[in-house]
């Protein structure tokens, strides 16, 4: 687990199927996700058992809750997907699944946890992410975690009946300021 002053980082249970499942059929929420398709129960139980087998080396997720009483409340999921240990990188990725958590710091914070865990303990060189455009949260934590703009995959995506860019943003362990305990 990872301590933040207001969020826990914890690992994935099978319990929190019901979470990911109601996250991840919200239109909402998905448009600013890869994964666009409804998610089935059966899809989510395999993804979660291929991160104890297949997905162990490459990827770690962590389910974000805010510290509250009486029990820590589950809000979304961050991870680093595709870990290379070679040539040290992977890709960062975040969701806030509870919409009355958007725009509180709470996915900031998340970040700066898990990127410090990348560079910390996952001896990670580089983290990379891609935003698409007109999510304007994302590219403000982003920018305020120190990311740097590196590209545009141009007409990428396709949401809300258009296309959009995706924006490819990198972190260099060197540009890494931690967090403050």
């Amino acid at each position: 687990m990872l301590e933040g002053k207001r969020v826990t980082l914890r690992p994935v249970k099978r319990s929190d199927i019901n979470l990911f499942l109601k996250w991840f059929n919200d239109q909402e929420i998905t448009q600013y996700l890869a994964p666009y398709l409804p998610m089935t129960e059966m899809a989510e139980e395999k993804w979660i058992e291929s991160l104890a087998t297949t997905r162990l080396k490459t990827d770690v997720v962590f389910i974000i809750e805010v510290k509250e009483e009486p029990s820590n409340k589950p809000i979304g999921n961050t991870g680093l997907r595709g870990i290379d240990s070679k040539d040290q990188n992977a890709w960062f990725d975040i969701v806030i699944g509870e919409k009355d958590y958007w725009s509180k710091g709470y996915g900031t914070e998340s970040a700066q946890l898990i990127i410090e865990y990348g560079f910390q303990q996952l001896n990670l060189r580089r983290i990379s992410s891609a935003v698409t455009e007109f999510n304007e949260r994302s590219i403000r934590m982003h920018e305020k975690l120190g990311f740097i703009e590196e590209g545009r995959r141009r007409k990428a995506t396709y949401v809300n009946g258009g296309f959009w860019d995706d924006l490819i943003y990198g972190l260099l362990k060197e540009e890494w300021t931690p967090m403050k305990h």
